[in-house]
């Protein structure tokens, strides 16, 4: 049996070598082409930008001159460039077409259709969404429903003292740090408005002293016998204020009470620099929220009070009341120096100072505040779907202005985008 020899032809080197470089011709070529075509469209889409900025300005000349802007929400006015000041041209055509403005919550919507200007025409409004991008020109398509509104207050709270308000306003008022402290409201209210009810409340101390009989001339408090006096009198005693805390051990007494603690040095970080309170100064607490205690500096700390007397001498010496606040019976003489403070009293509603003890009462003032909230409860929409304004205001039997001032009424609108 014969075989069949098939030769298939071969390419020459050169053959092969031309191809090679056919192909890189062509790629260079569609390299160009994609270059110049996205240079080309890069221009045409500048050139429109420009154009429709250009349109947008006019028209908004020309609605707030003729004061059309719509005011109500997801209502709309539309502007024919026929009707513009100045016609728009492009490319020696006068450029057709209108703009629309939508009232969408807080902004406008200007939705850019135009016809007669070449390759800026618009395009087709294909792409829909429930999400608005502002880099997109959009027409809108706006339906409506409504709901009942029942409206309530709250019962008010308790009264809260000055350091549980907010210093900063929330909705135009000053609310409680803790909102916690804030009336208890249903889950699906719409609250309205807070209500803050503000009032004085007062605090009250009384200065006391101790009283004496027998006008005996005595020294001035001192904790070691002063020069011209011989007795101490051990029923009048004061004890002074602490020291400050010193690094220094103080010299003992046995009229001196002396109390020790742990100082470090506190610090701030600037950058990565750690700055020093007083150059490195020790102390056992911080001097600032910003301070951090650094641990690898630390050291015992002293501070101390001196027990003080009255000293007198011979055998006659002043007979001593309690601390009151006035002359008890029998007792003359007022020891000024024996001034002391009561607690200040819980805050009331009610000033305590009166003419009958203003002469060792002090009074101090704080603004108390308590609230009230206002809020609506929304029924389920009414309508079984959303409608048309037409046939929101055919339903209703009012105009949507009216609709819209019913305090019995909170309409619902739904924006749909459909995007060029």
């Amino acid at each position: 049996m014969n075989k069949l020899n098939i030769n298939f032809p071969k390419f020459s080197k050169l053959t092969k070598k031309n191809i090679k470089g056919f192909l890189i011709i062509i790629f260079v070529i569609l390299v160009l082409y994609f270059i110049i075509s996205n240079i080309i469209v890069g221009n045409r889409n500048k050139t429109c930008q420009e154009l429709r900025k250009e349109i947008i300005k006019q028209t908004d000349i020309y609605i707030s001159d003729n004061n059309l802007l719509p005011n109500l929400n997801g209502t709309s006015q539309t502007i024919y460039l026929s009707d513009l000041y100045d016609s728009i041209v492009f490319k020696d055509y006068a450029v057709t077409g209108t703009v629309t403005y939508t009232k969408y919550n807080d902004t406008y919507i200007k939705s850019i259709d135009i016809a007669n200007a070449s390759y800026c025409n618009t395009k087709d409004f294909t792409n829909e969404s429930s999400q608005f991008d502002e880099n997109k020109n959009a027409k809108v398509e706006v339906t409506f429903n409504y709901v009942e509104v029942d409206s309530y207050n709250s019962k008010w709270t308790s009264w809260y003292p000055s350091e549980n308000i907010s210093k900063e306003e929330t909705n135009g008022v000053l609310l409680p740090i803790d909102e916690r402290n804030l009336p208890d409201i249903p889950d699906n209210a719409i609250i309205t408005e807070y209500v803050r009810e503000t009032k004085t409340y007062y605090s009250y101390r009384d200065k006391k002293w101790r009283w004496y009989k027998n006008n005996v001339k005595y020294s001035d408090f001192s904790s070691e016998k002063p020069k011209g006096y011989t007795t101490k009198d051990t029923s009048i005693s004061l004890t002074t204020e602490a020291t400050a805390w010193s690094l220094d051990y103080p010299e003992e007494k046995d009229y001196r009470s002396i109390k020790q603690a742990t100082g470090y040095r506190w610090y701030y970080l600037d950058g990565e620099e750690k700055i020093y309170w007083n150059n490195g100064e020790y102390s056992p607490t911080s001097p600032g929220e910003e301070y951090k205690k650094d641990n690898d500096f630390k050291a015992t700390m002293y501070s101390y009070t001196d027990k003080t007397w009255r000293w007198y001498n011979g055998e006659t010496k002043r007979i001593y009341s309690s601390y009151s606040s006035t002359k008890p019976n029998t007792y003359n003489y007022k020891d000024e120096a024996t001034l002391t403070y009561t607690n200040w009293s819980s805050f009331k509603d009610k000033s305590s100072l009166n003419n009958s003890n203003k002469s060792y009462r002090e009074e101090k003032t704080d603004i108390y505040s308590r609230y009230l909230i206002k809020y609506d409860i929304y029924s389920y929409p009414i309508l079984d779907n959303y409608v048309s304004l037409e046939e929101l205001e055919k339903n209703l039997g009012k105009k949507y202005e009216e609709i819209n001032n019913d305090e019995n009424i909170k309409i619902k609108i739904n924006f749909k985008f459909i995007y060029e």
